[in-house]
């Protein structure tokens, strides 16, 4: 029922927001379009089932969830032959979750939680392609933490269990070749807090973002690991829609995926363009547009590919808040054939776009 997948998901408060190497999962659903050859031109893609989706942002004002709008204000959605295409933005992935389960949405943006979540309820949700699966937070320790070794048995200052620093402290510890046994995850509260803490020293450690690494340094703090350029992904944000739609609309599936990734990619060669259309979506100062769109270049997923391990840190974490996903089987959370198959046709390669981040 719609009132159990919300349920299940509003209780574990849908914490890890959308703020490699592992296998991945097979095909589940096959598009139309068939790979190039000499009667069918490179990148082709199928007639979409739909002329019109709605599709919801969870994080309105983030550039990590901007390239499914993007694709709308430069026309690509319609030049693949969806005509109509509303997108609205909403207060987090729970409203999000809610319009589309209650028919309102036909896919949105949102981060891996929310389709791991959905795996143990009745209406299921999948995650069809990636706009970021990296995290920008660095693991700053005090003045006599240099080392991993050091970290042991030290506290790891946190905001909430659940929460997407609960996250990047798992990763952060994987990085270091840690696990959380070895260190004393602690719930501290917000970033401003957690500096105070190490500041006071009543934690050892702690999970802030790189945007403070100077500050952290000026306090003599020591950065253990940088997530921005570790390599270790967090399915931070992602395009999905209903398993039900998906099989019903592959085709609308692969040409939103194919709008939505060709849009990702003029983030890095028009920049300029991306920027001036994010200042009137998210109606922020042109400055300020830049100054992120800039940023988000070093943590976008241009090519919107993942593997399964952007979702089991994920996992992990929401399993401290909700048991039930603890041995959820991740690759029943996305399909990774949409991508692929637009691989096999030729999409990225006739629109010069990188098959690997």
């Amino acid at each position: 029922m719609r009132s159990k997948l919300l349920g299940t998901i509003m209780a574990a408060g849908v914490l890890v927001a959308a703020c490699g190497g592992g296998t991945t999962a097979p095909a589940t659903t096959a598009p139309s379009a068939a790979p190039a050859t000499a009667s069918a031109a490179l990148g082709q893609l199928p007639k979409p089932e739909l002329t019109k989706i709605r599709i919801g942002i969870s994080a309105p004002t983030e550039p990590v969830q901007f390239a499914e709008k993007l694709a709308e204000q430069l026309g690509i959605y319609q030049k693949y032959g969806i005509t109509t295409v509303e997108v609205t933005g909403f207060e987090g992935d729970g409203k999000a979750l809610q319009a589309l389960v209650a028919g309102q949405l036909d896919m949105f943006v949102g981060g891996a939680s929310t389709a791991i979540n959905s795996v143990v309820t009745d209406t299921p949700v999948k995650v069809v392609s990636m706009n970021s699966t990296t995290l920008t937070d660095g693991l700053f320790c005090g003045k006599d933490i240099k080392t991993p070794a050091d970290v042991k048995g030290k506290s790891v200052a946190i905001s909430t269990f659940g929460g997407t620093s609960h996250g990047s402290a798992l990763l952060m510890l994987q990085g270091i070749g840690l696990t959380s046994k070895d260190a004393v995850i602690t719930q501290v509260g917000n970033e401003g807090t957690r500096i105070a803490a190490l500041k006071g020293g009543s934690v050892g450690c702690g999970v802030v973002g790189m945007s403070q690494e100077k500050a952290m340094r000026d306090l003599g703090l020591n950065l253990l690991i940088d997530l921005s350029k570790a390599k270790l992904q967090w399915g931070r944000s992602g395009l999905m829609a209903r398993t039900d739609f998906i099989s019903k609309n592959p085709n609308t599936v692969l040409v939103a995926v194919a709008s939505a990734l060709e849009a990702q990619n003029s983030i890095w060669t028009d920049t300029k363009t991306a920027t001036d259309k994010f200042v009137v979506w998210a109606q922020v100062k042109p400055a300020d547009a830049d100054t992120v769109m800039k940023d988000f270049l070093t943590y976008g997923a241009r090519s919107m590919t993942f593997t399964d391990d952007a979702f089991k840190a994920p996992r992990d974490v929401l399993a401290a808040v909700n048991p039930a996903v603890t041995n959820v089987d991740v690759t029943k959370a996305f399909d990774l054939s949409f991508l692929t198959k637009l691989k096999e046709i030729g999409f990225y390669q006739k629109n010069s776009i990188p098959t690997t981040n």
